[in-house]
């Protein structure tokens, strides 16, 4: 018996609904599951870097932290972040830092449309005065291949008046950097474990006897041939002024381990 053309038509039709309904339904899915591991990804690393800030400027603090895999990839890049920090009034420069300190990457397996740009802690500025909250740039950039979350540490500076020696008052600057360089250099799947360690806080000062009245100094940050300026208030009187910089660097490495 022939098939009524009306019927064969309804069944097209319903065989073609089912199908574009599948479809999106298995579509959204995907998204949602993308979405999902982004977040999740988002959250390991602010876990990671709350596991090495815990290890910070205390030399022999270590702690581990297992890496989720949430179907990205994960790379320690002791030499990436170029980092040279000079003073300056105009009058005289001087170099104080200038060496590589490292960055830790997730590559993620998928992107979140507007991501690129956003900062998870910290924000854009290269280095920062006393008053920022924090040293950390946990950010998501847009890579080579896909979106990555990328943690990487800046300067920080501060400059306080410590006395008055020949009608010079002394002014200590300090300068803060975390320095990643001595870490394993890393890239693999996610889904291990890593430990954090605090392997030492090195310092070293330079005196600057300056003999004409100041008022701010100037600290120059270039990363990776990018530039940031913080102007820290300095004080002096008629015979100029003292100025003791500190350069402290907390040396922290991260290196695979097994549990």
């Amino acid at each position: 018996m022939a098939i009524p053309i009306t019927f064969l038509m309804l069944f097209v039709s319903l065989m073609l609904i089912i199908t574009a309904t599948y479809y999106l339904a298995m579509t959204n899915i995907s998204a949602q599951g993308q979405t999902l591991n982004f977040s999740a990804a988002k959250q390991s690393m602010i876990g990671l870097e709350n596991t090495v800030s815990d290890v910070l400027w205390s030399p022999g603090a270590s702690q581990v932290y297992f890496l989720n895999d949430f179907g990205g990839s994960f790379e320690m890049m002791p030499t990436a972040k170029a980092l040279r920090i000079n003073i300056t009034d105009d009058t005289f420069m001087e170099t104080i830092f200038n060496s590589s300190i490292g960055e830790a990457v997730y590559e993620l397996a998928s992107a979140e449309p507007g991501s690129s740009g956003l900062y998870l802690i910290g924000d854009a500025r290269l280095v920062v005065n006393s008053s920022a909250s924090t040293m950390t740039q946990l950010g998501i950039v847009t890579g080579e291949t896909s979106q990555e979350i990328v943690l990487s540490y800046r300067p920080l500076t501060s400059s306080t008046i410590a006395s008055s020696s020949d009608d010079k008052p002394v002014n200590i600057v300090r300068v803060y950097v975390i320095n990643m360089n001595l870490s394993q250099s890393l890239s693999l799947p996610s889904g291990f474990y890593l430990k954090a360690e605090c392997l030492s806080v090195a310092s070293s000062i330079r005196a600057f006897d300056i003999s004409y009245q100041i008022s701010t100094l100037r600290v120059n940050a270039v990363l990776d041939g990018n530039q940031g300026v913080v102007s820290l208030p300095i004080s002096s009187g008629s015979s100029g002024a003292i100025i003791d910089v500190e350069v402290l660097v907390c040396n922290v490495q991260l290196q695979r381990v097994e549990a």
